[in-house]
């Protein structure tokens, strides 16, 4: 799990030591199968690492031998952490520009996924019918490259920030099944940041004149 701590350090500006990147790569030639998948069910495994090592500078194409691109190639693959998987890999993608490599995925496929996903109350869920801030932000997250030119993304990202606003605590806060907690905040703040909404300022995410 010390991809976030690697990403959220070099998203600060700061250095993070080359021994992290040996240990990333002793994991991935002990972890990762024929296919390049770093684990049997969660395909956020590669995404996260992914997403550091891009942050990092380095390439993720040849980690030790090893194109963790291509463990995201398989859509059922994906499909077997949820809603989950289809999105991490999508911001993985994005996160470098990255083409994606052979297989039955691609960016349009991953964003329909995400939409179909959508719930009637506007946002995401890992599971349930009832939307969950978290898997909210994540979706939002993912689909905000696409919000330009597409008129299914758009619709769906007014009703998902919509959604949003509606969950958002009388503090400020948000609270998803272990309640109230920085976490959930974090995530809706990386996605209205990514959708060019000031989660400070913008009076949808300001209650009682707290944000």
């Amino acid at each position: 799990g010390g991809e976030w701590m690697a990403l959220g350090l070099v998203r600060n500006g700061k250095k993070v030591d080359e021994a992290y990147y040996d240990s990333v790569v002793k994991f991935v030639q002990e972890n990762a199968n024929d296919n390049q998948q770093l684990h049997r069910a969660k395909s956020s495994e590669n995404s996260r690492v992914i997403l550091a090592l891009t942050a990092m500078g380095k390439d993720v194409t040849n980690v030790a031998g090893h194109n963790l691109l291509t463990g995201l190639t398989d859509m059922d693959y994906l499909h077997k952490q949820g809603i989950n998987g289809p999105i991490w890999a999508l911001i993985a993608f994005d996160s470098g520009n990255y083409p994606i490599p052979d297989g039955n995925v691609s960016r349009e496929a991953l964003v329909d996924t995400i939409l179909d996903a959508q719930l009637a109350d506007g946002g995401w869920a890992l599971a349930g019918e009832i939307s969950d801030p978290d898997m909210t932000g994540m979706a939002l997250t993912a689909l905000a490259p696409y919000v330009k030119g597409n008129k299914e993304v758009k619709k769906a990202v007014d009703e998902a920030v919509k959604a949003l606003s509606m969950m958002q605590s009388a503090d400020g806060g948000f609270s998803s099944v272990d309640g109230s907690n920085s976490e959930s905040c974090a995530q809706v703040i990386v996605a209205l940041s990514a959708l060019g909404i000031d989660a400070d300022t913008d009076q949808r995410f300001v209650k009682n004149g707290v944000s």
